[in-house]
């Protein structure tokens, strides 16, 4: 597939930009889109140890990063390490890369200037994760969803109803609702229902206490 992509994008590119028959903006817009298209592919050019030789994990790193922009803006800032595994491999085509190789390149992204951190939750589950997806601004949207919504203030929420709200996958909604109840921001309800989550309306009632004391 990627070697497709790349004949089929060399010939685009090779053909000549300006012609005398085919000059409109349309046509230069369709040729644009075509070859943005055939770049979404697959890596047209992916690192290899061969090439790279001593900075093979620092421009895997590089490469890496660039990579996981698209899909993690489709999955809510955050997708499971694994996921990035296959996708990015996938995208390699022949060239695949190991598991070891991939954490290696991920924990090279604290020393370089990218947009996307490694992160391991509590329960030990791994993520990528968008630096502009932080904690903070979760739980924010989470907060307004239980605040705004009459049915969430009432029964709560779920992982797979935040995971709908959040646009991402389940499993990393409940990562992302455990870290906000390890923060004391919520509190859980393990009943007939399964496990929900409300406001931590009790931390707020012990300040008020407090502060009545004095």
């Amino acid at each position: 597939m990627v070697v497709l992509a790349e004949k089929m994008r060399a010939k685009l590119l090779a053909a000549p930009t300006v012609q005398a028959e085919s000059t409109d903006d349309e046509d230069l817009k369709s040729r644009q889109e075509m070859q943005d298209w055939m770049l979404s592919v697959g890596i047209a050019s992916p690192v290899t140890k061969e090439t790279a030789g001593a900075l093979y994990h620092q421009q895997l790193s590089r490469q890496l990063a660039d990579f996981v922009y698209g899909p993690l803006q489709k999955a809510g800032g955050m997708l499971a390490l694994v996921d990035i595994y296959c996708l990015f491999n996938r995208a390699r085509g022949t060239e695949l890369i190991s598991p070891e190789d991939l954490l290696r390149a991920c924990t090279l992204w604290g020393k370089i200037d990218v947009p996307v951190v490694l992160r391991r939750f509590d329960s030990g589950v791994m993520v990528i994760q968008s630096k502009s997806q932080s904690d903070d601004e979760v739980f924010s949207r989470i907060k307004s969803l239980l605040i705004r919504t009459t049915e969430f203030t009432k029964v709560g929420i779920s992982a797979s109803e935040a995971a709908r709200a959040l646009g991402m996958a389940p499993a990393l909604a409940k990562e992302q609702l455990l870290a906000a109840e390890s923060k004391g921001d919520l509190c859980r309800d393990d009943g007939p229902d399964g496990l929900r989550f409300f406001l931590n309306f009790f931390r707020e009632l012990v300040i008020e206490r407090f502060v009545d004391t004095f």
